[in-house]
């Protein structure tokens, strides 16, 4: 791919500004603040579009930072790039309430999609990450050495792992661990949930075991006393002593009553029949018999029903109490009843359990089990992808980064090595150097190195342009040289952002190529 143009019609401090490159070594020269860095990032932004982000850090993204100074409304702008001997247009609007991406073909007149990755397939479908982590350099200057050495371990070993440094299988690793962890402690909750569930239920069940027991018990004794009022309320009645009391004291008045009664009518009869007794008293005597007679019976009468009225009281008091009790027993099975179905339900309920965990087994294992066994594939999986990217990818890089170093080193140093443990160095021809012992010029030109080798393993397909801004800042004249030579002769363009007059100072004294973009000039 060969940029041709930049057409920055809004965007940030820049307003209508063309920027014309050609093949090989484009230098921009601008001093800072003057709107280098601006037209680097207009340059991904017109080959990735930009993502806002959400929330607060939506006032600090890309799109607000760069939102234009003048004409807010209008951000936008194009470019024209050669790709596969053919010329294509492309336009955005970066305005949030109207982007839009139209892509052209000048050479053939079609119109193409960037939504359906005409675009992406014409970048060599190289992702925004993999732009950012290869051909894309920024300066290291504000780094230390000691944060130098240790970022390129990390992009060394992700590289050397996966390929692309925006997957970081150590990470991965990590985060499937955690996840592992989690699903370890839920399973874990879960079952400690279930065990204190069924011991609750069981000790339920227990608990209504003594109740039942202890209301079988009361309703056995309620029961035993109720049938025996039952039987004294039956018996009372048919009492002999009782019955036989008031057929005594019937027949002994009933014997006196016909005394009474068989005397007075023999008194009255002689009074009739012999009219001279009248006069000796016998008729009172007759009449007076006749009158105890009669008082008699009354009383006999009385006595009879008070003995049968007492009865009756009594009858009826042992009813009272046979009722009183009759209602407790019917309390009680009914509490009974109660108690038995709630021990039922309980029992169901631990063998639903049962049942349930039997289920399980049957079925396979627990469904989180599950999840703990597929993370673990999953690790596994991760582990042979390591060991076989390995053995493709990171070889590739470290032979290109190795070919790369030693032509920037004039051969001092001819190999980047990288151990088991993901331990970086360097070997010259007589010894090994881990990298945090380079100096901060070596570590850049690994670092450097580095960065193009990967550049070249993931953007064969499509090579794209090299943009460097203010790389070389920490560079000796000569290492500055040397890079310089190398870029012209194995890349087929690089934008060179700058804010120095060295670079072209350089380029100029050993006669190197270079075409110099005066858009920055004064």
């Amino acid at each position: 791919m060969i940029i041709k143009e930049l057409h920055v019609k809004n965007f940030g401090k820049l307003q209508d500004t063309r920027v014309p490159f050609t093949e090989g070594l484009n230098l921009i020269y601008g001093a800072n603040e003057s709107g280098k860095t601006t037209l680097h990032t207009f340059l991904k932004c017109m080959l990735f579009g930009i993502r806002r982000s959400r929330g607060r850090a939506a006032a600090k993204d890309v799109y607000s930072r760069y939102e234009p100074w003048e004409y807010g409304h209008y951000y936008a702008g194009s470019m024209r790039f050669m790709s596969g001997g053919k010329e294509f247009y492309l336009d955005r609007n970066f305005q949030k309430d109207n982007v839009r991406a139209e892509l052209f073909c000048v050479t053939d007149g079609e119109r193409l999609s960037v939504k359906h990755g005409d675009l992406s397939m014409l970048l060599g479908n190289i992702s925004e990450i993999v732009y950012d982590n290869t051909i894309s350099v920024g300066q290291t200057k504000g780094v230390t050495d000691q944060d130098l050495a240790l970022e390129l371990k990390n992009y060394m070993a992700n590289y050397q792992g996966t390929g692309d440094s925006d997957l970081d299988l150590e990470k991965a690793i990590q985060i499937l661990k955690s996840q592992k962890k989690a699903f370890q402690g839920e399973l874990k909750l879960k079952r400690s949930r279930e065990d204190s569930k069924k011991n609750e239920t069981t000790s339920k069940v227990l608990y209504l075991r003594e109740e039942i027991k202890e209301l079988e018990k009361r309703l056995q004794v309620g029961e035993h006393q109720l049938a025996q009022l039952e039987r004294q309320k039956e018996a009372l009645l048919k009492d002999p002593s009782v019955l036989e009391k008031i057929k005594e004291q019937v027949s002994k008045r009933r014997r006196l009553d016909i005394l009474s009664a068989i005397l007075a009518v023999f008194l009255i009869l002689a009074v009739v029949l012999l009219p001279g007794i009248y006069k000796t008293g016998v008729l009172p005597a007759g009449i007076l018999l006749l009158g105890v007679y009669c008082l008699n019976r009354r009383k006999m009468k009385k006595k009879i029903s008070a003995i049968q009225g007492g009865l009756q009281g009594d009858r009826e008091a042992l009813t009272r109490q046979t009722d009183r009790v009759k209602g407790r027993v019917h309390t009680q099975q009914e509490d009974l009843k109660e108690k038995r179905l709630s021990q039922e339900a309980l029992l169901q309920r631990l063998h639903d359990h049962g049942q349930e965990v039997s289920g399980n087994v049957l079925r396979g294992k627990d469904p989180i089990e599950e999840e703990i066994e597929g993370i673990e594939m999953a690790m596994d999986a991760i582990g042979v992808i390591t060991k076989r990217l390995q053995n493709e990818i990171g070889g590739q890089i470290r032979d290109r980064t190795s070919e790369i170093l030693a032509e920037l080193t004039g051969g001092k140093y001819h190999r980047v090595v990288i151990d088991k443990d993901l331990q970086m160095g360097v070997s010259t021809r007589e010894r090994y150097i881990p990298v945090e012992q380079l100096s901060r010029g070596t570590m850049e030109q690994v670092y450097f190195a580095l960065r193009m080798a990967v550049g070249d393993v993931l953007c064969g397909q499509e090579p794209m342009p090299v943009v460097l801004d203010d790389v070389f800042a920490m560079y000796d004249e000569e290492r500055l040289m040397e890079t310089l030579q190398w870029l012209i002769q194995h890349k087929e363009q690089i934008l060179l952002f700058t804010c120095h007059k060295r670079e072209g100072e350089i380029l100029n004294a050993y006669g190197m190529p270079f075409h110099r973009v005066a858009v920055f000039d004064p």
